[in-house]
C-alpha cells in the first residue's frame, strides 16, 4: 500500500502507509482510552475558544511554556525563518520542533497523537490513513473558529481548505468541518523548452488545444513531443489530471476524490481523458520506453534538451534553468493541491500558541519565505518570483486557486488507489485495456475501499 508525497523542492516519493492504518485499528479498538482532552469542542473547558485573531498578551497568559511541534524535515528551511520570528513575538514561547522524514512522519504521527503526551502542533497527511484516522479518533481540534477569526475562510487561498474538511466520522473529506490548514500549494501544468518551440515557430501553449494543435508538428520535426518518465506509475496519473479537469468540473472530481456518496470515476471527462493519453501514446507523443523510466530521469533529461514539453508539477521548476524553460497551464488554472496539512492536537494545553504559530504560516511574508525556498505557498499577497519561471508558476497556481481547480491527488482516495490507476492507466497507454475498463477498475477500487470505512 502507498501514498504520495509531492511537498517540498524534491522528486515524488513513494511511501508505505500501513503503519498508520495499523494505528487507526488499535485506536478504533481501545474503547474508552481516548487521551486526555481528544474529542472536545473548541469551546470546551480544557479549550480555547477564538473569536479574534490571538494575540500576544493573551499567550503570555500561558506563562513560560514550550510548543513541541512534529514536522517533516523538509520543512527544516522553512522553520529555520518562521521559529525565530515566532520566539520574538512571543518571548514567553519556546518551540520544539521534532523533524521525522516524511515516511517516518505518516507512519508514527497517529499513534504519536493518541498518546499521553502528544505534540501540540504537527503536520498529518491528506487522506484516510493519516488525516482521516486522526479526525475519527478525535484527535485534532476543529479550526473552523480560527479560520473565521483570522479571515481564511474568504481570504487569498481559502479554496485550499477544501481537502482538510471531514465529516465527523472521518470517512469523507472535501466538506464538513476544518481540521488542519496548509501554508504550502502546488500546481501542475505544462512546462516547454522555450529554445525548440522557437526553433518550430511555435508559441507556449496556453490551453490544451494550443497543446493539442503543436504535438503533431513537433513529431513531424523529428524530436520527441513531451517527456515522461512512468516507471513509477504515477507521472502518467499527472498527466490524466490535467486532462479530466479541462473535460468536467473541478467540483464533480473533488466530490469523487473526498469519497462523497453517489460519485463516480466513470463519466464523459475522464473517458475522453483515457482516450487522449492512448491516443497520444499511440502517435508516439511520448517516446518510447517511457514505463521503463523513473519521472526524475525524464525531468533530468528535459532540463538537458530532451523533449519539447514535460507535464509535471511545480516541484519539477526546481531543477530547470529559467533562462531556457517556461511553464503554463492547461486549463484557467491547473490542476493541484495543497501538501500536507498542519493539525492542532485536540488535548493541547498550549492552544493560544499553536493557533498563533499557525498564524504565522499564514502570512504573506511567509509566503514569500516559502517560494524563497522552492516551493508555492497558499497565501500569494504581495509575492514575487526571483526569475521568470517561478513568476510563471506563481501566476499559474494564482489562477488556479481563484478558478477552484486544485482538485487534489487521484491516490488519496485509497491506499492501493495509485497501484490500481496507475497500472490500468499503463495497460490503457499500451492498447491493453478500453477506456471504459479502466474506469470501472478505478471506480470498483474506490467503492471498496468506501465501504471498508
Amino acid at each position: 500500500m502507498k501514498s504520495v508525497r509531492r511537498e517540498g523542492v524534491g522528486p515524488t516519493r513513494f511511501v508505505p502507509v500501513a503503519a498508520a492504518v495499523t494505528a487507526l485499528t488499535a485506536l478504533l479498538a481501545c474503547t474508552g482510552c481516548s487521551p486526555p482532552g481528544a474529542g472536545k469542542s473548541p469551546a470546551g473547558a480544557s479549550q480555547f475558544a477564538v473569536t479574534d485573531p490571538v494575540t500576544p498578551a493573551q499567550v503570555a497568559k500561558l506563562g513560560d511554556v514550550t510548543l513541541r511541534m512534529w514536522a517533516d524535515q523538509a520543512e527544516k528551511p522553512l522553520m529555520n525563518s518562521v521559529v525565530p520570528a515566532f520566539e520574538k513575538r512571543y518571548p514567553n514561547v519556546k518551540v520544539d520542533i521534532t523533524y521525522k522524514s516524511f515516511d517516518d512522519l505518516v507512519a508514527t504521527v497517529v499513534n504519536a497523537a493518541s498518546g499521553t503526551n502528544p505534540p501540540d502542533l504537527f503536520q498529518g497527511n491528506i487522506g484516510y490513513a493519516v488525516d482521516g484516522a486522526l479526525v475519527k479518533a478525535k484527535l485534532v481540534r476543529p479550526l473552523d473558529d480560527v479560520a473565521a477569526a483570522y479571515g481564511w475562510i474568504t481570504g487569498t487561498g481559502a479554496s485550499t481548505l477544501a481537502p482538510a474538511r471531514w465529516n465527523g466520522s472521518g470517512t469523507a473529506f472535501g466538506h464538513g468541518n476544518l481540521y488542519g490548514m496548509s501554508p504550502i500549494s502546488e500546481v501542475q501544468g505544462i512546462y516547454y523548452n522555450k529554445a525548440q518551440l522557437r526553433e518550430l515557430g511555435l508559441r507556449p501553449p496556453q490551453s490544451l488545444a494550443d497543446l493539442e494543435m503543436g504535438l503533431p508538428l513537433v513529431k513531424r520535426a523529428g524530436k520527441q513531443p513531451i517527456m515522461l518518465g512512468n516507471s513509477d506509475q504515477y507521472a502518467a496519473t499527472h498527466i490524466f489530471s490535467d486532462l479530466a479537469v479541462t473535460e468536467q468540473s473541478a467540483t464533480s472530481i473533488r466530490d469523487w476524490i473526498g469519497g462523497k456518496v453517489g460519485t463516480t470515476f466513470v463519466t464523459p471527462g475522464n473517458a475522453k481523458a483515457a482516450g487522449a493519453m492512448a491516443d497520444w501514446a499511440e502517435k508516439g507523443y511520448f517516446g518510447s520506453g517511457y514505463d521503463g523510466l523513473s519521472n526524475e530521469d525524464a525531468i533530468s533529461r528535459f532540463a538537458k534538451g530532451s523533449g519539447v514539453f514535460f507535464v509535471g508539477g511545480s516541484w519539477n521548476g526546481a531543477t530547470l534553468d529559467p533562462e531556457k524553460f517556461g511553464f503554463g497551464a492547461l486549463t484557467t488554472g491547473g490542476a493541484g493541491a495543497t501538501a500536507s496539512p498542519w493539525h492542532i492536537a485536540a488535548s493541547s494545553e498550549v492552544t493560544p500558541a499553536a493557533v498563533a504559530f499557525l498564524a504565522a504560516l499564514h502570512t504573506p511574508q511567509t509566503g514569500q519565505e516559502i517560494l524563497d525556498t522552492g516551493r508555492l505557498p497558499v497565501v500569494t499577497d504581495g509575492v514575487k518570483g526571483g526569475n521568470s519561471l517561478q513568476n510563471q508558476t506563481l501566476d499559474a497556481l494564482k489562477r488556479t486557486i481563484a478558478a477552484g481547480t486544485q482538485v487534489g491527488y487521484y491516490d488519496w482516495t485509497a491506499t492501493d488507489m495509485l497501484n490500481v490507476m496507475g497500472g490500468k492507466l499503463q495497460e490503457v497507454m499500451s492498447g491493453r485495456t478500453s477506456s471504459s475498463e479502466f474506469m470501472k477498475a478505478v471506480q470498483a477500487s474506490w467503492r471498496t475501499a468506501r465501504q471498508a470505512r
